[in-house]
């Protein structure tokens, strides 16, 4: 395998969990309960095709994006963060150096700026890392 780059690209940690759960509003209000998570204001890349609710530990930066499990839903996915917008590029080129297939970046202005890139393993799990603006 060849990278584009000569070693793998870094990213900072964790940035979210999506599971996918059966009662959305149970499953918010039990997160919410138990871990102290509050509804966070930002938005995950995929807040506009799937029902959810993105929940935050303000303290530790932790987010559960809790998914409506149903028909044709996409899996649980993990996201992690990156240090900076050119950090995702790097990450493409080394992506594209092993052929591993991806999305290429994506940047959102709206309603706050960041940026990601989606790529999956091998069971078809996406994988996702995103930069926040700021």
């Amino acid at each position: 395998m060849n990278a584009s780059t000569s070693e793998r690209p870094a990213f900072t940690g964790f940035h979210h969990y999506a599971p996918l759960v059966r009662d959305l509003d149970a499953s918010a209000a039990w997160y919410e309960r138990v871990l102290g998570l509050t509804h966070a204001g930002t938005r995950c890349p995929e807040d506009e095709e799937i029902d959810g609710v993105l929940l935050c530990d303000p303290d530790s930066g932790v987010a559960i994006r809790l998914q409506r499990a149903g028909q044709g839903q996409p899996p649980s996915h993990t996201a992690f963060s990156v240090a900076s917008r050119s950090q995702l590029d790097a990450w493409a080129g080394w992506l594209d150096g092993l052929g591993v297939i991806h999305g290429g970046v994506v940047d959102v202005g709206d309603p706050a700026p960041y940026a990601y890139l989606v790529f999956h393993d091998p069971d078809d799990v996406p994988l996702v890392l995103v930069h926040v603006a700021g």
